[in-house]
């Protein structure tokens, strides 16, 4: 449901979520189905665009057929399955990681978390910023800001940051921890072009010339979409010129026009196991914590570590307990499946990230 135009000079919920990506939505799901009071706090205009290749894997397919139903053709790409990843370590050769289940579902984010902030039944307070946040007993008071208007408080039980990599939030909360904090700025583009490879794979190189992290291609409708990364304060132009230079040796790259060109923030907090949770009150999700599996999957750890905020919430009313302690417990076995995740990558490059 959407917040009326003239928001009240202070408002009161149970939960806040600053983030209306897939750890939010999950978060908020579970919380509004037990009759808790949300909102979700996204400082853009829904549906916002985010930089991602939009794959959703078996788990996450099972945990949003299990939470929110089924997904609506709407925020398909083409191809809408894919068979699976082909992962090049070096010159040409490909490794070919089949799928689970049926194959892995092709979205655009915009319009994939866009439905799921919807079906979450949250407040949506879209063009509204989190400023900053105190605790105050038993109470988290939040000040926000709508575009080009002045601020407001919201009073909250709980405050959770989904905010992402760059978690504004977790800076707030944590800013020694954030100091240990090493950043990337993955930059992808999208072209209409022909290249030689087969539609229906996700394409990771992992040749270190190409990219700090590692280079990656899709299809999605009519666009080829590839990317590469740097770390933050490298210059990405000597990554993306090595990286294309060989698609077009390798597999006949050719590029009539590149339509877009974005960048975001990435973290190492996932790759080295270095996740936050939260203190008190404030409860942190998805990459905000730091959950971001192998080769950046980080949609299903998102879904996963929202719903399990959600519960710890829940729970730590009824047995009377700290949220923050019970999400630590629950939250175990995610992170050890994302330590996991990565100690394969690495095993498959043949290399650290």
């Amino acid at each position: 449901m959407a917040v009326t135009e003239k928001a009240k000079k202070r408002l009161e919920y149970d939960v806040v979520i600053v983030g209306s990506g897939p750890a939010g939505a999950a978060a908020a799901r579970t919380l509004v189905e037990c009759g808790w009071r949300v909102a979700i706090l996204e400082k853009k205009k829904l549906p916002r665009y985010k930089i991602c290749s939009g794959l959703i894997v078996d788990r996450s397919q099972n945990m949003i057929e299990e939470r929110f139903g089924s997904l609506p053709e709407s925020v398909f790409c083409r191809p809408k399955l894919l068979k699976g990843a082909r992962m090049c370590p070096a010159d040409d050769t490909m490794i070919e990681v089949p799928a689970e289940g049926s194959g892995i579902l092709n979205v655009w984010r915009s319009e994939f978390d866009h439905w799921l902030v919807q079906q979450s039944g949250a407040d949506i307070l879209d063009e509204h910023e989190m400023i900053d946040f105190e605790g105050t007993g038993d109470k988290v008071d939040i000040r926000v800001r709508r575009t080009k208007e002045a601020p407001f408080l919201i009073e909250a039980s709980y405050l959770i940051g989904a905010d992402g990599a760059g978690s504004h939030v977790r800076r707030l909360l944590d800013p020694d921890f954030v100091k240990q904090i090493r950043y990337s700025i993955p930059t992808q583009l999208y072209c209409i072009g022909t290249i030689n490879l087969e539609r229906e794979y996700y394409y990771g190189f992992l040749d270190p010339s190409f990219s700090a992290f590692y280079a990656w291609l899709n299809f999605k409708d009519d666009y080829l979409v590839y990317g590469v990364a740097a770390r933050k304060g490298d210059r990405i132009e000597p990554y993306l010129k090595k990286f294309t230079e060989y698609l077009e040796e390798n597999f006949q790259l050719k590029i009539e026009k590149v339509v877009r060109k974005t960048g975001c923030m990435g973290s190492d907090m996932g790759i080295k196991g270095n996740f936050i949770l939260g203190h008190d009150r404030v409860l942190l999700v998805g990459e905000a914590a730091g959950f971001m599996n192998a080769f950046g999957e980080g949609i299903s750890s998102a879904l996963a570590t929202g719903h399990i905020a959600a519960e710890a919430i829940l729970q730590a009313k009824t047995l009377k307990e700290s949220a923050i302690s019970l999400y630590r417990a629950l939250a175990e076995p995610e992170q050890k499946m994302t330590t996991e995740s990565w100690e394969m990558a690495r095993a498959v490059a043949g290399r650290g990230f």
